[in-house]
């Protein structure tokens, strides 16, 4: 599960977060959206030009872009530097630039012999534009073949734990109105859920209602519990955890190298969960507090229903329910509470024998094998966060460090957000506070066709993001 954020930098992609992902659709069809995640392992050339076009015709026209002094924008210049070198790309070039993650799907050679064959044919490549954090960038950059998106992630020590080359988008058109995005939304694939609320007052509701998927939002809960096995004196957040390998799990950007034996603090735990969505982290901290934990959680926080999150699954659990054992998986989804809590001791321990080329899209959601609630469930779980936060400094930055935009019009103090993802679930929620005391939340859940909510993600979250930056 995985965190999405706006302006075509998806925080992880749907499906494989911290796997190599290389790809390179024909420059210039504008057929493929962005987001939408190419097959691992695998690459596609760009569209050939005309042998009797020259570099000097087919230059970018565009002012080139300087790119930050941030790990990831330093990165991102290193390979286009590499791209444009004057020698061809060896091996060398790439040693130590890559994670051990990246390097399980291709080698420092793969990745070399991609750059060689597929970009530098149409370089020099020039970046015109960028956008990111410390550690995920996307760049446009323009080329004798036409425009791509250079989106990387880097980790903690700097190396690649994710490249992507895709066909240059222009972002779609922000909403100039609630009543823009109540139009807008539901013209959208899949069936759309968005919940606006300023105080007691409800600004804005688009859909049914009705509880939908969420995604790694379900994560809010476990911090939560985590703030709550604090408050009791079970642990602190300076208490260094030990990773064994139940706990490492797919999709885990902070810890995508990590491995049994490793520590970290339940501080840097909760950040890695909530900031990057780090799936290890949060089978970590669940681990720590316990399964019973979080269900109390979700009865504190208000969840209209909460058997619909019991049993509360861990990640690990979800993952394999869902692509390890398919028969199991079929139990489990037409399974009661209590049979589902004894289909879960059936799952084997030790480590999780997954790897991200295994996480296809898949129609779990629809069965059931994800995390639901409401609009309103997910602002309540919000509140008890903000509650907790005055005793619990910690919350602000573990919640507020990723803020899923990059605002244009940012009128508050203090955010928290979280988002998440899976195939054919895509879900926002944000609390942001302004000087007076403001406080507004928006809650965002679609669910629909893995591909069609893929293509489309970056309308969704540009609704979203107007629905929060807008004036009431």
């Amino acid at each position: 599960m995985s965190d999405s954020s706006t302006n075509s930098l998806s925080l992880t992609a749907l499906t494989s977060a911290t796997a190599l992902t290389l790809a390179l659709s024909a420059c210039g069809t504008g057929e493929e959206d962005e987001t939408a995640e190419p097959d691992n392992g695998t690459v596609q050339s760009p569209q050939e030009t005309d042998e009797t076009e020259t570099a000097d015709d087919d230059a970018p026209s565009a002012d080139p872009a300087e790119l930050p002094d941030t790990p990831a924008g330093q990165t991102a210049e290193y390979v286009l530097e590499v791209i444009n070198a004057e020698e061809d790309s060896t091996a060398q070039d790439w040693q130590d630039r890559l994670s051990e993650s990246f390097r399980a799907e291709l080698d420092e050679a793969s990745v070399a012999e991609f750059i060689n064959e597929q970009l530098r044919p149409a370089a020099p490549w020039t970046a015109t534009g960028h956008q990111g954090t410390e550690t995920l960038s996307s760049t446009r950059i323009e080329g004798a073949g036409g425009a791509l998106d250079l989106q990387l992630e880097v980790d903690a020590e700097e190396q690649l734990t994710q490249l992507v080359f895709l066909p240059a988008q222009e972002p779609p058109e922000p909403a100039e109105s609630f009543d823009e995005i109540e139009q807008r939304l539901p013209e959208l694939p899949g069936e759309a859920q968005l919940l606006v609320l300023e105080g007691d007052e409800e600004v804005l509701r688009v859909g049914d209602g009705e509880p939908a998927a969420m995604g790694s939002v379900f994560k809010l809960w476990v911090l939560a519990a985590v703030v709550e096995t604090v408050e009791a004196g079970y642990t602190s957040w300076d208490e260094t955890l030990v990773l064994e390998d139940q706990h490492l799990v797919p999709s885990s950007l902070e810890l995508a190298d990590a491995r049994a034996g490793d520590e970290l603090t339940v501080q840097q735990a909760a950040q890695a969960m909530i900031e990057v969505s780090d799936n290890t982290a949060t089978d970590l901290l669940m681990d720590l507090v316990g399964r019973d934990a979080v269900e109390q959680a979700v009865t504190d926080s208000g969840h209209h229903d909460p058997d619909l999150l019991s049993p509360f699954l861990t990640t690990r659990e979800l993952f394999y329910l869902r692509w390890a054992d398919p028969e199991l998986s079929e139990e489990y989804a037409s399974a009661g509470e209590q049979q589902r809590r004894d289909l879960l001791d059936e799952i084997p321990g030790g480590k999780l024998e997954i790897t991200e080329t295994d996480l296809i899209p898949d129609d779990g959601a629809e069965h059931g094998l994800e995390w639901f609630g409401t609009g309103e469930d997910i602002a309540a779980v919000h509140e008890l966060l903000e509650v907790q936060a005055a005793e619990h400094p910690q919350l602000r930055d573990i919640l507020g460090t990723n803020s899923g935009v990059l605002p244009q019009n940012q009128w508050w103090d203090q955010i928290a957000f979280k988002g998440g993802s899976s195939p054919g679930v895509l879900a926002g929620s944000w609390r942001a506070e302004g000087a007076e005391g403001t406080a507004r939340i928006v809650v965002l859940q679609t669910m629909g066709q893995a591909e069609e909510v893929a293509l489309n993600e970056a309308e969704y979250w540009v609704l979203a993001q107007a629905a929060l930056e807008m004036e009431g």
